[in-house]
C-alpha cells in the first residue's frame, strides 16, 4: 500500500539516500557521525515522501520561505532535493506529492511557489513556468580596475554578527519580486547558513562595504573557482541598497586581477553589466532561463501584484488543472490605494492557464510580450490598453538557491 506523508525526524536518513543516488553523490552512511541531523538543515517537516511497506520511494523538500512580491511580503513555498528511487522511476510518484502538497500549500497561506528544476517541460505539468532568468557575466578582472575602491571593506567570518548583511539584504530585495527574506526562518538560521564556509578552507570569500561615512551598503560573496587551470572569481551573491552602493561592492574585484583572471556573476537582469566597463568587448554574458515558480492563490495574487494608478477594472479566467480551487473567472477592481478580487460571471477580458498567468503575475514578461508565445492559452478578449497597463515587467531575481 502506497503511503504519502510529511516525513519524521526518523525518515530522513531515507531521504538523504535517496539524494546520494539520484544526485550523483558519495557519503558512508554506515557510521554514526554520517547518520547524525545538522542543526541547520531543514526540519523534518518540511519534507513529503512516498512509502511502499515503510520504505521511502520518492521524496522532496517544501520550504517554508518569505518572499517579496510588489511590496509585500507573501508565503512561498521552495521546491527542492526532489528526487525517485531509480527502481521506483515512471510510477507517477513525484505527480502523487505535488497533488496532496499544492492544494494543502493553498490552504496555509502560501501564495507562490518556486523552483529550479532539472527540467522546465517536467515541471510546467504540475503548473510551474519561467519565471526568473540571470546573466551569466564574465569579464576579465583587470577590465573593472576603473571602478576604483572607496570607503572600506569588512571581511566577515563564520560566527561574525551579521546585523549589518541583514540591513543591506532587506534594502536589497524590498523591491525586487521574489526575493526572499533571511530574516523569516528563527534563530538567524538563515544566515548562519549563509556564512558558515570557512574562507581558509572553501575559498569562498564576504565582504561588507562601507561607505566613507562609514555607512554598510552591499556586501560581495565569492568563491575561488578553477576553470581551465585559471583562477576565477566566481560571484555568489552581491546585494547592494543603491547605486553607491554596487560600485562600492564592485570596488574590490580590480584590485584582485593579479589573483583571479576572471569576475563571474549570475547577475539578476534588471543590471546591465556593460555600465561597468568603458570598453564593452571583452564582456561575456548569456540569459539563461533557470527558475520557476507557479501561482498558488490566485485571488490572493492579483490582489496584490501592482496596479496602475488610477482607477479600472478587468476580468480574468484562469485555469489551474493542479489546483481546482484557483479555476474560475476573476473581476478585479482596482484604485490607487488597493484592489478587490471577486469571482464573476462576466464575460472574460483574459483568459489564460496558470503557466502564463504565473509570468505576468511575477513581472517576467509583459502582456505583449507573452501574446508572441508559442504556448497556448492566452487569450485577449477586449480591454487591452487596461490589460497592458496592468500586466508589466518588473524586476525580479530568485535571491536563493535551492
Amino acid at each position: 500500500m502506497t503511503e504519502i506523508r510529511k516525513l519524521t525526524a526518523q525518515d530522513i536518513i531515507q531521504l538523504k539516500k535517496i539524494h546520494t543516488v539520484v544526485y550523483n553523490q558519495r557519503r558512508d552512511y554506515s557510521t554514526e557521525e554520517n547518520q547524525k541531523t545538522d542543526p541547520l538543515d531543514h526540519p523534518a517537516d518540511w519534507a513529503w515522501g512516498v512509502f511502499e511497506k515503510s520504505k521511502l520511494l520518492a521524496g522532496m523538500f517544501e520550504v517554508d520561505y518569505l518572499m517579496r512580491f510588489d511590496g509585500h511580503s507573501v508565503k512561498m513555498s521552495g521546491i527542492s532535493g526532489v528526487g525517485t528511487l531509480p527502481e521506483a522511476r515512471k510510477g507517477g510518484h513525484i505527480r502523487h506529492i505535488f497533488e496532496k502538497l499544492l492544494p494543502q500549500a493553498r490552504e496555509k497561506g502560501v501564495v507562490f511557489s518556486n523552483l529550479c528544476p532539472f527540467s522546465h517541460d517536467f515541471y510546467r505539468k504540475f503548473g510551474y513556468e519561467i519565471a526568473c532568468a540571470r546573466k551569466n557575466l564574465t569579464i576579465p578582472t583587470g577590465d573593472l580596475s576603473e571602478i576604483k575602491p572607496t570607503g572600506q571593506f569588512i571581511h566577515i567570518l563564520p560566527g561574525d554578527d551579521t546585523s549589518l548583511l541583514a540591513q543591506v539584504h532587506s534594502a536589497y530585495i524590498s523591491n525586487i519580486n521574489h526575493g526572499i527574506h533571511r530574516d523569516y526562518w528563527p534563530d538567524s538560521r538563515a544566515w548562519k547558513l549563509f556564512t558558515r564556509e570557512d574562507p581558509y578552507t572553501s575559498g569562498t570569500y564576504l565582504y561588507l562595504w562601507k561607505d566613507e561615512n562609514g555607512d554598510a551598503r552591499s556586501y560581495i560573496k565569492y568563491k575561488d573557482i578553477m576553470e581551465d587551470g585559471e583562477h576565477n572569481m566566481s560571484v555568489t551573491e552581491l546585494a547592494f541598497i543603491d547605486k553607491k552602493g554596487l560600485y562600492g561592492a564592485l570596488g574590490i574585484i580590480g584590485g584582485l586581477s593579479a589573483q583571479f583572471e576572471n569576475f563571474k556573476w549570475m547577475m539578476p537582469t534588471f543590471l546591465d553589466a556593460s555600465d561597468f566597463l568603458g570598453d564593452a568587448w571583452s564582456l561575456e554574458q548569456k540569459i539563461n532561463p533557470r527558475d520557476m515558480t507557479r501561482v498558488v492563490n490566485v485571488k490572493t495574487a492579483l490582489e496584490l501584484m501592482r496596479r496602475p494608478k488610477n482607477e479600472g477594472e478587468y476580468v480574468i479566467e484562469v485555469e489551474d488543472e493542479n489546483i481546482t480551487a484557483n479555476s474560475g473567472k476573476y473581476l478585479v477592481q482596482f484604485g490607487a490605494r488597493e484592489a478587490k478580487v471577486s469571482m464573476t460571471k462576466k464575460n472574460a477580458d483574459i483568459s489564460c492557464g496558470i503557466l502564463t498567468l504565473s509570468q505576468l503575475v511575477t513581472g517576467y514578461r509583459s502582456l505583449e510580450n507573452a501574446l508572441y508565445s508559442r504556448r497556448e492559452g492566452l487569450e485577449v478578449h477586449g480591454n487591452l490598453e487596461t490589460l497592458k497597463a496592468v500586466f508589466t515587467e518588473r524586476p525580479q531575481h530568485i535571491t536563493e538557491y535551492f
